[in-house]
Order: structure tokens, then C-alpha cells, then sequence
């Protein structure tokens, strides 16, 4: 049994939402993958295919792993704590832990075999879909069903211990786990967005970037030391995001694309973009892009951009040194290998 899960793009709102603002993202057709299979004996194999990782785990320290992340007092302290297991691997068995000993949820004697075609460190929240392809794996396998806010939840600790952030993966596991558009903000929380239309999204990729961690923690420095300034920052992020979602809505991609653009210019501002992203939605717009800007936590790694005809765009850029590619927007996510389970009623 396989379950998918999509990479996310974010269309508008990338680490102005860690202070509150909206974000809007959509799911790519490209895919994290979770398979399950039983295994022999009573342990809990994960194997990452393409790190070649695998590491079994028994009930008692699955159970400790539970208690241990259920009352951290630091999910740094609680990751260092845990240093004898793979810090690839630790996301998933203290997801799995939870799942045992949270929800009663029996994860031992199978194997979860997870494979992603998402690259990695790129912006496309590869990690946070194979945190929800993992989950619903689990979850599917043994036919349970959870209300789908403790599916995000529980799914969000990949995210967590993989960032080293309480706050890490909101938008990112909702949109892996929904699919289609998803905004979120603090004020409003996640909400699906009523967009019905697939557009292409090209995606240039300006090679290496930061660690998410460390942009995050550069524009945190820059709010402690500016605050008005990055306030003032984060608000024209915020309408760039209100704006571009309902130019979505109304199907205006012209609209939506100029947004883009200035979200970008905004993010430059704040210092999370880099010689390489800059290049590229420039080089967008020179060939008549909609809109472009780098998607994530910046720093290198991947730029978007929407354009009425993506191939030519592709073509522009034959002769830049980028690599580029074409996605749609996945209208389904992971959400949709457990829809029967969801209409059931669940009891521990």
C-alpha cells in the first residue's frame, strides 16, 4: 500500500506568516511517497530509499520517544537528546510514537518504506510531505480514522523536529494533506481555498540554498533589531497575499502575478533572497512572465513563475545555466487515500 503526498509551493506570505500574516500555498504534481508492508517480527522498520537510511524500533522505545517529546520543555533539547537515532529518522518514529501510545494506534511489525520525487532542500517542502505521506500511511494501514486537524497535527512533528521550530509546517503539512490551495494565518487559521482552476507553475532552480532555519532566524534578528521597519515589511507582504488570493479566486492571473513580483521585492528587502533568485524573476519578467518570486524560505534554491504560455518561458531560460521544469497545481493530497476512513467514526 502507497500513499502520496505533494510538494507545496508558496504562492505569497513566506516568513511574514511566522508573524501572524496570511500565506497562501499549492500543492505540486510531485510526490512524497509512504509505502507499508508487514514485516516479520514485532519492530517498527523505516527505511528513507534515497539517504539509504533504515532503523527498526521496538514498543518500549517508541514509548519513551512519546513521553519524551509529549513533555519536552525544548524541541532543541529534545533532539539533541535523541542523537543516537538518525536525525532523518527521528522525525518519523516519534511520529509513529505518537500515533502507538497518543491514539493506540499499533505501528509494530511493519515496514515504511518512504521515497520522495520532491527535491530536497529546494523550497518545495519536500520534508513536510513526507511527514503527511508517512501519517496517513500509517493511519490507512490499520483503518483508523482522525478528526483531520490531529492528522495535520501529528503530522506537523516531522516538520517540528526537523526545524528545530514549535511553530514549523502549518501551511506546509495542510497543503501536503489537502492538496489544491490552502492559506493559512493566525488570526484565521487553515482554510481551503475555493479555487477550482489548475494553473502551471515553472519552476527555476537557482541552485544550493540556506537552511530554512537560518533565514528564519536572520529575519527574526532583523525584527528584534527593526521592528517597525520589519512590521511595515510583513503588512505589504500580508496585502500582497489578501490581494493575490483573490485574484486566484477570481481567476485574474495577470493580477496574481504582479503580486508576485512584489512580494519578491519585498522579501529582498528583508534579506532572504539571494544574487541567484534575483536573477531569475528578472529574467521572468524581461520574457513576460505574469509574476515571479523565490518560493520558501529562500536563500537560493527555487524561484516560480506563472506565464500565459510556460513552455516559451522554459525556452528563455535554455541559456541561462537554471535548471527549469513545469508543475501543476495537485488539486488532491494526501487526504484523498483516506477519504472513506474520514466519513467513519473513530474510536481509540
Amino acid at each position: 500500500m502507497i500513499v502520496k503526498a505533494p510538494a507545496v509551493a508558496k504562492l505569497f506570505g513566506e516568513h511574514a506568516v511566522v508573524y501572524g500574516r496570511l500565506s497562501v500555498a499549492a500543492a505540486l504534481d510531485v510526490f512524497a511517497n509512504a509505502e507499508i508492508t508487514d514485516s516479520e517480527g514485532n519492530a517498527l522498520e523505516i527505511e528513507l530509499s534515497q539517504m539509504g537510511i533504515r532503523e527498526s524500533f521496538s514498543k518500549e522505545q517508541l514509548k519513551e520517544l512519546f513521553y519524551s517529546y509529549a513533555f519536552r520543555s525544548d524541541i532543541k533539547e529534545f533532539c539533541s537528546s535523541h542523537n543516537g537515532i538518525s536525525e532523518h529518522i527521528l522525525p518519523y518514529c516519534t511520529i509513529a510514537g505518537r500515533l502507538m501510545f497518543g491514539y493506540g494506534i499499533n505501528v509494530l511489525g511493519k515496514r515504511v518504506v518512504i521515497s520522495s520525487e520532491i527535491p530536497m532542500k529546494k523550497g518545495f517542502a519536500s520534508s513536510a510531505a513526507c511527514s503527511t505521506a508517512f501519517t496517513v500511511a500509517l493511519l490507512k494501514h490499520e483503518g483508523v480514522s482522525l478528526p483531520e486537524g490531529e492528522i495535520i497535527e501529528i503530522a506537523r512533528d516531522g516538520d517540528r523536529i526537523l526545524h528545530r521550530s514549535e511553530g514549523a509546517g502549518r501551511i506546509d503539512v495542510s497543503t501536503s494533506f489537502y492538496g489544491g490551495y490552502v492559506s493559512y494565518s493566525s488570526r484565521k487559521g487553515v482554510r481551503r481555498e475555493p479555487i477550482n482552476s489548475s494553473i502551471s507553475i515553472v519552476f527555476i532552480d537557482t541552485g544550493p540554498k540556506k537552511s530554512t532555519a537560518e533565514t528564519v532566524g536572520h529575519v527574526a534578528e532583523l525584527y528584534n533589531n527593526s521592528k517597525e521597519y520589519v512590521e511595515g515589511i510583513f503588512n505589504m507582504i500580508e496585502e500582497c497575499s489578501t490581494k493575490g488570493l483573490e485574484a486566484l479566486q477570481k481567476g485574474d492571473i495577470a493580477v496574481a502575478g504582479s503580486l508576485m513580483f512584489k512580494n519578491h521585492e519585498l522579501l529582498d528587502k528583508l534579506g532572504v533572497s539571494s544574487k541567484g533568485l534575483n536573477e531569475a524573476v528578472e529574467h521572468a519578467r524581461k520574457h513576460g512572465a505574469y509574476g515571479a518570486k523565490l518560493s520558501g524560505g529562500g536563500g537560493g534554491g527555487m524561484a516560480i513563475a506563472i506565464h500565459s504560455k510556460p513552455n516559451e518561458l522554459l525556452s528563455a531560460f535554455a541559456s541561462t545555466g537554471f535548471q527549469t521544469s513545469i508543475h501543476n497545481v495537485a488539486m488532491n493530497g494526501a487526504r484523498s487515500s483516506i477519504d472513506g476512513l474520514l466519513n467513519s467514526t473513530y474510536s481509540r
